[in-house]
């Protein structure tokens, strides 16, 4: 299991049907609402009557902690692990099923109204909805929430800026932001946009923060997100929720705790507590499900010959494809060990074909990991998937070695050199999951046959990430493997991955790759049209490798014969943002 950031707001097998967004919201005035046409089907689907109380301990990923609670993250927490914690306290105004299509029932509003320009946007919010405290959750709080990220997007103060800056064109393109009446909040924006990108990016970016419990600085604003900064990973601060949970104790390295919230406005849990347990690695995962101290985890793939054992006990193995990419980052900051030689388009095309997706797919993932050529998966099956893209970098070591050479790379003493510059370099992994590790041995091997050596250098995930995100200090690493985007419920553009400032973006610059990122945003005259710039997006980021793209693997769920209505819809790999309050725990016999 690799680690994943979230793109706005990783990774789950085997997902057959294919996600279709409404063409409605293309062209003209419209409404995004509750129907049977794009609304996730969450409620149960067990026949059993769901018991009360019980514990669900759901395994996080191996050298895994949860560090930041507020919705609002900046770029060194942006990890869907946090995420998936934080939209249990703080649910978005909307939840993005597993068909990729908005589930109104778990999503704050209850519908949304657009003009036929797409600059303006009504947001209806259901009236039930109540603070932990008492009070109501009003628009004002969604209001509140926009002044917000606005803030934190615009401020250099740390730890900001906020990781979304400039996602679904906020704050950049709107012109307003207002509560209508207590659960009414209009959007208007400066320029029209594509409105299926904007619900998706921006609106998708909105929940409901508490005004009256955390406003300390009313008139002044950069004290206010200084204030949230300081206090975004002090769990005990965060008690004031709308979500269906809230969270009691928080351990760094052993176990965060939360309990059912009374007052929720949805579906209500009826576990007596849900239970994120650290896990040092893989192995230690797999023995807390043997005796099971966890009774909702995952199989790591080199655990797959072992899992008869998790089998007998009854245990269901499940897998499931996350909608996101994983790769290899490349640092191309001036002052990286590697910047010129990873700023040369063939070195990473060479570095790209070097690699056996194919043999890793088989040895690795046991076929449960198809190769990635591009920022879109092949599964699960979306209509963002340009099948053109198939084998476009497949394995050639041969032509990997003539690309080099034919850009005045000369083999010296086993490592191809230019100019002084050797291709030798270390590569930082994630550690914990014997599979990454597995997988990044395999690539090493791959690159040594054509003169590229490469030293592995194994950390815990959030270790990795801070190191990557430190963008004063490029001279730490050169290379990065072990982590992947999740699109987490977003329009998949790639505003806020390979544009200057991205996430994904540690160096590379391509205006033209600008350009044709911000031509998917426009508004479009239909489906066809919409399709035909995502696809000249998509295939030229493929080709241009900002990233070295790898297997996506399938995530695989273990879940305890005791655990009930874990279904894909209630699990949601394709965002993987769980429902947990659906799932309930049955006495053990």
């Amino acid at each position: 299991m690799k680690g994943q950031r979230k793109k706005h707001a990783a990774r789950l097998g085997v997902a057959a049907a294919t996600v279709v967004l409404g063409a409605g919201i293309i062209a003209g005035c419209g409404t995004q609402q509750n129907n049977s046409s794009n609304t996730t089907n969450s409620t149960q689907t067990t026949t059993q009557q769901p018991q009360k109380g019980g514990t669900l301990v759901v395994a996080l990923a191996p050298s895994t902690n949860l560090n930041w609670y507020l919705p609002i993250t900046d770029s060194a927490n942006a990890s869907v692990y946090n995420a998936q914690l934080q939209i249990l306290l703080y649910p978005g105004v909307i939840y993005i099923g597993n068909n990729y299509a908005i589930d109104w029932a778990d999503s704050f509003a209850s519908r949304i109204d657009y003009n036929a320009t797409g600059t303006v946007y009504t947001i209806h919010l259901k009236k039930n909805w109540v603070w932990s405290d008492g009070k109501p959750v009003t628009a004002q709080d969604v209001v509140w929430d926009y002044q917000l990220i606005k803030a934190t997007d615009e401020s250099n103060t740390p730890p900001w800026p906020n990781y979304s800056n400039g996602s679904g064109g906020i704050p950049q393109n709107v012109k307003s932001v207002v509560a209508l009446d207590n659960y009414t909040v209009q959007i208007t924006l400066k320029k029209p946009v594509n409105q299926q990108w904007f619900i998706y990016n921006g609106i998708g970016q909105l929940t409901a923060l508490p005004e009256h419990a955390w406003n300390k600085y009313p008139n002044n604003m950069a004290q206010e997100i200084a204030y949230l900064g300081k206090e975004a990973s002090i769990a005990s601060f965060f008690t004031v929720v709308d979500g269906p949970f809230k969270l009691v104790s928080a351990k760094q390295s052993q176990a965060w705790v939360l309990v059912p919230n009374p007052t929720f406005g949805g579906h209500k849990s009826t576990l007596d507590k849900l239970i994120f347990q650290y896990e040092a690695s893989a192995d230690a995962e797999f023995a807390a499900l043997r005796s099971g101290s966890v009774n909702l985890g995952y199989l790591d793939p080199s655990q797959w010959n072992s899992r008869n054992a998790l089998l007998q006990m009854g245990d269901k193995i499940v897998p499931g494809y996350n909608f996101g990419y994983f790769f290899i980052e490349l640092n191309m900051l001036k002052g990286s060990p590697m910047y010129s030689a990873f700023s040369d388009l063939k070195v990473r095309e060479a570095l790209e074909y070097a690699m056996n997706q194919n043999q890793i797919d088989q040895d690795v993932y046991h076929g449960f990991a198809p190769p990635l050529y591009g920022p879109i998966p092949a599964q699960p099956k979306t209509v963002y998937y340009d099948p053109s893209l198939n084998n476009l970098f497949a394995y050639n070591p041969a032509k990997a070695k003539q690309l080099l050479e034919s850009d005045g790379w000369k083999m010296e003493n086993g490592v191809m050199t230019k100019n002084g510059q050797k291709l030798q370099f270390t590569m930082l992994v994630s550690s914990g999951a014997e599979s990454t590790i597995q997988e990044a041995e395999l690539v090493q091997q791959d690159w040594k046959q054509i003169g590229v050596d490469v030293t592995l250098q194994e950390m815990p995930f959030n270790q990795e990430e801070s190191i990557m995100s430190d963008s004063k200090n490029p001279g730490k690493w050169a290379a990065a493997a072990g982590t992947g985007i999740t699109y987490g419920g977003s329009y998949p553009s790639g505003e806020q991955l390979f544009e200057p400032g991205g996430l994904d973006n540690f160096g590379y610059n391509d205006p033209t790759a600008d350009k044709l990122i911000a031509k998917t945003t426009e508004p479009v005259s239909s489906q066809a049209e919409n399709t035909k710039n995502f696809f000249a997006y998509e295939d030229y980021i493929a080709k241009q490798l900002p990233v070295l793209w790898q297997n996506v693997p399938a995530s695989i769920t273990v879940i305890a014969p005791n655990v009930h209505n874990a279904t894909t819809q209630v699990l949601n790999p394709t965002t993987d943002y769980s429902l947990y309050n659906y799932i309930w725990v049955s006495s053990k016999k």
